[in-house]
């Protein structure tokens, strides 16, 4: 379901369509508007093809957009709240030890829908990636994420600057232009629901930097939080600007010649 833009296909997630997607669990929608019809900001419903037991996919915005950048901030910050809320609804499932929440945009980013969605799936254990970074946080006198925000600034690698958040590209990028988006304080509770509009403001900046500076270009993003750490919350995007390989693939070893500084000026829209 990706031929949305040629006008041949219904897309399950614009309004009017709700008959083509499993019920509805949760939603943000007008008063008096009834479940499994328009008049929803976002949408809630159960992964047709689960990878979990508990797998949802939240579609973001009644109108097809395929790039994030499209939807205006007020739909992100109520995009926030679900977030939250499915988030906590979850975690409190037995066996559920982590809802891990991303984002597929694009074809080549792994989305098979075009139109703007995230999902968030319920894991017995945290993704072996969150289990290294909790590692590396344990071992560091100082908090690596932290870190980064005090030297970004200095060293070029600011995308987008809010409050209380920011958006940088990190000092060793595993990939090109890889970004990350933090609280500016040490923040271990994404779901404490502090700041909202100022997240909801970067992230959108965030979005609309990256469309500008790729063109449409798939990318992924991914929330990385651990549930009862005290572990410096953060999203990272990822933009598919290439491909991974025998190296990536085999030896989780990834080659990557751009620096932070030059990625961040690539995305900002630099002349240089």
């Amino acid at each position: 379901m990706f031929g949305r833009a040629a006008g041949e296909q219904a897309c399950p997630f614009c309004s009017g369509n709700e008959q083509m997607t499993p019920p509805e669990v949760d939603a943000i929608r007008a008063a008096d508007t009834a479940p499994n019809q328009p008049g929803w900001r976002h949408r809630v419903v159960p992964n047709l093809y689960p990878a979990t037991a508990h797998h949802e996919v939240i579609t973001e915005g009644p109108v097809h957009a395929v790039q994030p950048a499209a939807l205006d901030v007020a739909l992100w910050r109520d995009a926030l709240t679900l977030y939250w809320r499915r988030i906590a609804h979850i975690e409190a499932q037995p066996g559920v030890r982590c809802a891990y929440l991303f984002k597929n945009v694009g074809r080549r980013a792994g989305a098979s829908i075009a139109h703007n969605h995230s999902q968030v799936l319920g894991l017995p254990m945290l993704p072996p990636r969150l289990e290294l970074e909790l590692a590396n946080s344990r071992d560091r006198a100082t908090c690596a994420h932290c870190d980064e925000i005090t030297t970004a600034e200095g060293d070029g690698r600011v995308v987008v600057a809010g409050e209380h958040h920011v958006a940088l590209c990190p000092r060793a990028p595993k990939l090109p232009f890889e970004t990350w988006l933090l609280p500016r304080d040490h923040d271990a509770d994404f779901l404490a629901h502090q700041h909202a509009t100022d997240l909801a403001q970067v992230l959108h900046g965030l979005f609309g930097a990256i469309d500008r500076a790729f063109e449409d270009a798939p990318f992924n993003l991914f929330l990385h939080r651990i549930p009862g750490a005290a572990f410096h919350w953060h999203w990272e995007l990822q933009p598919r600007t290439g491909n991974v390989a025998g190296l990536e693939l085999g030896g989780d070893m990834y080659i990557n010649s751009i620096s932070g500084a030059d990625a961040a000026a690539r995305i900002r829209g630099d002349s240089r």
